[in-house]
């Protein structure tokens, strides 16, 4: 017989071979019987493909080993199993036709005829799926898991049973086909991969699994038997998708650990099987990059999260390279969608229709669960909804009900917050025990946090879960059990009994805030409760004020003040909460309705006569608005209140609010104590001993005290002291680890520093308060530092760079309505413009800092803004010396009523310069040798060696003109003589 085949590689893959009811397509790997599918082995395929190659001739043993087993030896009692699975395949009971036969001592032959025909894609197309056992072609390229597979492989060499669990859409079965891969050689090429979704019946498993083997096994036969059949295999069972069978699987796996000692045993399953002899390997997330501002794309792609979705979207957009610009928002979708593989595929497939920033914004809302993935890839992991619906259709109804209502809790929860959200009391050990449960089937994720476990929903299984839930109609009756407990918690807290409790406290609530803010969405909404949102808004307004979430706090007392119920009478603590609402307001409605926020604080202060404590801090709490906003009249009085209360004052906590209060005062240059008594309580502030509760209105009393003291005593003339008031300040700003206190201080002490001339000292303040405003997105903050370095800029020679920054930090103050730093930043400004020759731009910075100065009244600066404009009067090119002298005057008395003496030596320093370019030689530095003997240290700041040089120039020069005239009196006497 000629074998019409032999040397025709190239046309058997291009056509299809028949034989009998058979077809053979050996480059689909399939074979099909009058068009039906037939399930066979692996290796029997490979066996009937290499007869049937050689159709008609007999191929010996060890050749056919060669061909189907590739140099790898195996035992011709393994090539007797596939033979005989082989012939149970071909096998036609309504005929007596033979295929294969065996030539005793000699080999094995195909012994039918066959025959060439063009492929039939049509019935090659019958199905999709992967024949059972056959293992499905590797990715060309996983992302993230190189490792992964490694160990996984390492764990099955050591332990041969191995389940990899974990969340739907992680990529178990990739991985999983993977490490198959790996192990193909080493197991003689005896890999079975049975993909076990489509199974619907858990009794007909050992019969699939025998059917892959290539072994006789009847289903009613018991499992032993089909143990027995392969138990002298060397085999890798892969047993992929089992959550719906289980039991099943947990059974079979079981029992071929235990009695078949070369089968070894990789599951894929969103909740272990709980069996003899298994090791779990959970298979976490991609890794995604953490929260960075100054993320490049460079950093973004170090990490398998952002490569999988920069990858997939190259696909549809070939020219796509991940930028700078995107770097940050691909790496919050990635964090977003909790690096789940599946979930950044179907993201990156969407980028086409909607962009990078597009995505990011749909995940604000809600991620489409019904976006396609690959056409090829198995149903379930078609969409996200699928991917989800797998796992919740095996769900018993209890544990459906709780994962529903646990989609209110956004981030982090505890098992407390769970079964007060899920069930009324009572029922607490049934949430407890299906959360339980849902932790084990991967749909609800458990971490430990500092010894204690929190738990989480993934973020599309919340979105999944949340419209189970709004379906069921549960939702609002579950978001109102929610939004009871966060006012429960925040009573507990005793927010509202303190302006804010102590800031380690606090930090513990932290992560109640993404609930709080969504469950007041709920609460103002039409459908929620405006009562219970009015008590929740309250509560949470001095939580916000903490942390300094002013926007947050801007927007839901607001809310609650635009609800018009203020006044709830029957809650309990009505007072308390009526002055959480006063507080909030203060920060909320701004300068244009501080007179209606201050008439609501001023109510309440009313209220709480004779509890000083409270009164001080109600008070403060004004006088911080006021003070940013420049507001003199209103600050000035609610200064002079505080006052008037020092002497009831006996309390460290009410001390240092004083401290902070009266420091503040500076800015408006109102008198209130002594240089020594400055000196003093900046000690006895630093170590007196904490009481616990020293924060109130986003900062530390005490950090605020010592850094307003360091600034009084530089002004008042004690640099020396007011460095070491700064630098205690700064270091327990660092060590309380609070942002905006940090900040504050930074603020405050790199302006002595740069008040001294400490270049270095101050570099390092301003670096630091740029990094943590950056890092909190203290706008505000940033805007100042922007400032602070262009003053340090200008103050090193570099003007053009430090008048950049100048102009921008006004820009962005004036934004933020933080007028009393704007007339420090707005001199500089001026003598930075000056100092390049635009003395018409810089008098007319000057002339609107002035302004500014008549509009909110006279500020701690007031000396310094007169005294640099007699400056530019006196040094542009047609100087005005008379005008100069007359704001020089206007200075130096504003600085003896501020009893400033820095301002004092530089306004004298200025007179002295004036002075000796009119010629006025002896009058020129009476005045500051009077101003520079009044101090008593800060000798080597900038200010006083200026002053030095200058008065030592002076000396010299008064000495060469008593040379000069002594020698010209002796000239006269020679010539008269």
């Amino acid at each position: 017989m000629i074998n019409p085949m032999k040397n025709s590689t190239e046309m058997q893959n291009s056509c299809a071979i028949r034989f009998g009811q058979f077809q053979l397509f050996p480059s689909k790997r399939r074979l099909l019987r009058n068009g039906q599918q037939v399930e066979l082995g692996s290796r029997a395929l490979d066996v009937l493909i290499a007869l049937v190659a050689h159709a008609g001739d007999v191929i010996t043993t060890r050749d056919l080993v060669q061909m189907v087993w590739k140099g790898v030896v195996v035992d011709d009692s393994c090539i007797r199993v596939h033979v005989y699975a082989l012939r149970k395949a071909l096998a036609c009971p309504e005929t007596s036709t033979s295929y294969v036969v065996n030539i005793p001592g000699h080999g094995y032959s195909f012994v039918a005829p066959v025959t060439l025909a063009p492929l039939d894609v049509e019935n090659a197309a019958t199905t999709q799926s992967i024949p059972a056992g056959e293992l499905p072609p590797r990715l060309v390229r996983m992302v993230g898991r190189d490792d992964t597979v490694k160990e996984i492989s390492d764990l099955i060499k050591q332990h041969r049973f191995v389940t990899i669990s974990g969340l739907g859409g992680m990529g178990k079965t990739t991985v999983a086909i993977a490490v198959a891969h790996h192990f193909r050689s080493q197991f003689e090429g005896m890999v079975i991969f049975l993909d076990l979704s489509a199974i619907t019946d858990s009794s007909m498993l050992p019969g699939t699994l025998a059917a892959a083997v290539g072994v006789q096994y009847q289903e009613a036969e018991p499992l032993q038997t089909l143990v027995g059949l392969i138990r002298d295999m060397r085999l890798l069972v892969v047993f992929d998708s089992c959550d719906h069978v289980i039991d099943a699987v947990t059974c079979l796996a079981e029992t071929l650990f235990g009695q078949a000692e070369h089968t070894h045993i990789l599951v894929t399953s969103r909740e272990p099987l709980r069996a003899e002899g298994e090791h779990i390997y959970r298979l976490g997330s991609l890794a995604c990059p953490p929260e960075q501002a100054d993320l490049t794309a460079v950093d973004a792609m170090t990490f398998s999260a952002v490569q999988l979705f920069v990858e997939r979207v190259a696909h549809n957009q070939s020219a796509f390279a991940l930028s700078d610009n995107d770097a940050r928002v691909v790496a919050h979708i990635c964090r977003k969608l909790d690096g789940i593989a599946l979930a950044i595929e179907l993201g990156a497939g969407q980028v086409p229709a909607y962009g990078i920033q597009g995505i990011a914004e749909l995940l604000k809302n809600r991620f489409s669960l019904f976006w396609e993935g690959r056409r090829n890839a198995m149903s379930r992991h078609q969409t996200l909804n699928a991917m989800i619906d797998w796992s919740f259709d095996l769900l018993s109804a209890n544990e459906a009900m709780v994962l529903r209502r646990l989609s209110v809790l956004t981030g982090k929860f505890s098992l407390e917050v769970a079964t007060q959200v899920v069930a009324p009391q009572g029922h607490e050990m049934m949430v407890i025990d299906a959360i339980g449960r849902l932790v084990t089937k991967s749909l609800v994720l458990a971490e430990s946090n500092n010894c204690l476990m929190c738990y989480r929903l993934p973020y599309t299984t919340r979105a999944y879960a949340l419209e189970k839930l709004h379906g069921a109609g549960e939702f609002d009756s579950t978001t109102e059990r929610h939004a009871i407990y966060l006012v429960s918690l925040l009573e507990r807290l005793n927010v509202q009994g303190e302006a804010l409790p102590d800031y380690e406290r606090i930090q513990r609530y932290i992560e109640y805030l993404g609930n709080i803010c969504s469950t007041l969405d709920w609460t103002f909404s039409e459908s929620g409760n405006l009562s219970l949102g009015i008590r929740l808004a309250a509560s949470s307004a001095p939580l916000f004020l903490g942390l300094s979430m002013l926007d947050e706090c801007r927007r839901w007392s607001g809310r609650a003040l635009a609800a018009g119920v203020c006044q709830p009478n029957g809650l309990p603590q009505e007072t308390v909460w009526q002055e959480a609402v006063a507080i909030a307001s203060m920060f909320a409605l701004g300068k244009p309705h501080s007179g209606n926020a201050a008439s609501g604080m001023s109510k309440v202060f009313d209220e709480h006569l004779g509890d000083t404590l409270r009164q001080l801090r109600l008070l403060g709490g004004s006088s911080s608005t006021l003070t940013w906003s420049a507001e003199q009249q209103e600050f000035q009085l609610s200064t002079l209140q505080a006052m008037t209360l020092s002497d009831q004052i006996t309390d460290p906590k009410g001390i240092a609010m004083m401290q902070w209060m009266l420091g503040d005062a500076d800015q408006y240059a109102i008198q209130h104590q002594s240089s020594a008594q400055d000196s003093r309580a900046g000690w006895n502030l630093y170590f007196s001993q904490s009481v616990g509760d020293d924060f109130s209105f986003s900062y530390d009393y005490r950090v605020r005290a010592l850094s307003s003291l360091a600034r009084i005593s530089w002004l008042r003339g004690y640099p020396d002291q007011a460095v070491q008031l700064g630098r205690q300040a700064l270091h327990r700003a660092n060590h309380l680890r609070h942002p905006a206190t940090i900040c504050l201080a930074l603020i405050y002490v790199s302006t002595v520093f740069l008040w001294t001339g400490d270049w270095s000292a101050a570099r390092q303040t301003i670096d630091q308060l740029n990094s943590t405003a950056k890092l909190n997105s203290f706008e505000p903050e940033l805007a100042v530092g922007l400032g602070l370095e262009g003053i340090l800029l200008y103050s090193q020679g570099n003007v053009e760079a430090g008048v950049q920054r100048l102009n921008g930090c006004l820009s962005l103050l004036s934004v933020e309505n933080h007028q009393v730093l704007a007339t420090m930043f707005i001199r500089c400004l001026a003598e930075g413009f000056a100092a390049t020759g635009r003395f018409d731009n810089a008098l007319e910075i000057v002339c609107g800092a002035m302004e500014m100065i008549e509009n909110i009244g006279e500020t701690f600066d007031t000396p310094e803004v007169l005294r640099i404009a007699a400056d530019l009067y006196a040094a542009r090119p047609d100087p005005d010396f008379e005008l100069a002298e007359q704001y020089l005057n206007r200075s130096l008395a504003c600085a003896e009523r501020q009893s400033a003496l820095a301002w004092e030596l530089r306004t004298a320093i200025s007179l002295t310069r004036l002075h000796l370019k009119q010629g006025r030689i002896n009058e020129a530095g009476k005045l500051l040798h009077t101003v520079f003997g009044r101090f008593t240290e800060g000798y080597d700041t900038q200010d006083m060696r200026e002053a030095r040089l200058l008065l030592e120039s002076l000396s010299l020069r008064s000495a060469t003109c008593h040379l000069g005239d002594a020698a010209t009196g002796l000239n006269i006497t020679l010539w008269q003589d």
